[in-house]
């Protein structure tokens, strides 16, 4: 992509600066896709005054809390155990707690999860998996109430959920899906492998489609469509490599694509045309995020303890460029057309924009 410089000498030395103080590394966009650094803070610095401004969540080792678009830090949490914050709540939890609270970004208390175990929350949706790692509970955010509550025998091994439902994993090789109010919908035994654990999962925004990775020697990726009457395997491949952790799986927020670790490599499947592709990527995928910008699409992977790397797609699927650095800690997030960047004590943002 050529680039058109028309910024003072001063200002573009600072934007280089700010690359290279936040990057040690970083591939050029090849398209007409742009992602420019704004600002940089320090969650260790002093505390803004709370704000009128919408609120954005982090999690960077030890530390979890809240910033502005505008690089405010509103709060900042030390973590003494576990931790979850979201756009909607935030919870902090101890070891063997009987009990937990729950509260919104502004720091006010909403309610306290009844009973022992990890709660779990993805935007405004709250789980509770009690000791033991088998049993999940659906968790009413007003009262802190279960709405419903499923055991099992086998552990959970993989989960996820949207706004129209929940998959959930186990070591038996159990898939689960369960509608929005945590009741019991499907039941599904992919199987066909020596070992049959289920080690990724997700559902779809609508909830109409499920995916999963399933298996050891061999393993495999599934694709299902509930047609209503029936489930349907829409899609099926066999991986090329086993892994022997927890796998990424993820739709995105359009039902359009779902993204998955295959080792060496992300795999994308077309849910409308179910044409498979692959874009090489070494590493863990930990997470994605999606901008409205070019359709753009950010992967964030890690490869050994401290080396992360954000890959950058266009149109959900073709690369575009990548960045990466050395961090204890990390985390990607989009809103509308910036993405931001967390690294150990910083977050950075950066404009997302198509020339």
């Amino acid at each position: 992509m050529k680039k058109q410089n028309k910024l003072p000498l001063k200002c573009a030395a600072g934007l280089l600066t700010a690359l290279a103080y936040f990057f040690f590394s970083w591939t050029p966009l090849q398209t007409e896709l742009r992602v420019t650094p704004e600002w940089t803070s320090d969650i260790t610095k002093a505390l803004e005054p709370m704000t009128n401004e919408s609120l954005l969540p982090f999690r960077l080792g030890n530390k979890g809390g809240y910033f502005t678009h505008s690089g405010k830090i509103a709060s900042l949490t030390d973590i003494p155990y576990k931790a979850v914050f979201t756009r909607n709540y935030y919870s902090l939890y101890e070891r063997n707690a009987a009990e937990t609270p729950v509260f919104n970004p502004s720091g006010k208390e909403l309610c306290h999860i009844q009973g022992a175990g990890f709660p779990f929350i993805q935007e405004d949706r709250i789980f509770l998996f009690a000791p033991g790692g088998s049993t999940i509970a659906f968790i009413n955010p007003v009262d802190g109430n279960s709405s419903s509550r499923y055991e099992n025998t086998a552990p959970i091994t993989a989960f996820n959920s949207s706004q129209n439902g929940s998959a959930v994993g186990y070591a038996d090789g159990q898939f689960l899906i369960f509608n929005k109010n945590g009741l019991k919908k499907i039941e599904l035994f992919p199987g066909g492998s020596d070992n049959p654990i289920i080690l990724g999962a997700d559902i779809s925004k609508s909830g109409k489609m499920f995916a999963c990775v399933s298996g050891i020697e061999p393993q495999r990726f599934v694709l299902y469509n509930d047609e209503g009457k029936y489930v349907k395997i829409v899609f099926h491949e066999f991986l090329k490599k086993d892994l022997t952790r927890q796998s990424f799986v993820h739709f995105s927020d359009n039902d359009r694509y779902v993204y998955f670790d295959a080792a060496d490599c992300l795999g994308i499947v077309d849910t409308q045309t179910l044409e498979k592709s692959e874009i090489p990527l070494a590493g863990t995928v930990l997470s994605a995020q999606e901008s409205p910008v070019d359709e753009s699409a950010f992967i964030l992977s890690r490869i050994g303890e401290r080396r992360y790397t954000v890959t950058i797609l266009e149109c959900w699927t073709k690369p575009a460029g990548s960045f990466s650095f050395e961090a204890d800690s990390a985390f990607i997030l989009t809103d509308g057309n910036a993405l931001y960047v967390g690294r150990d004590n910083k977050i950075s943002k950066m404009s997302i924009s198509k020339s």
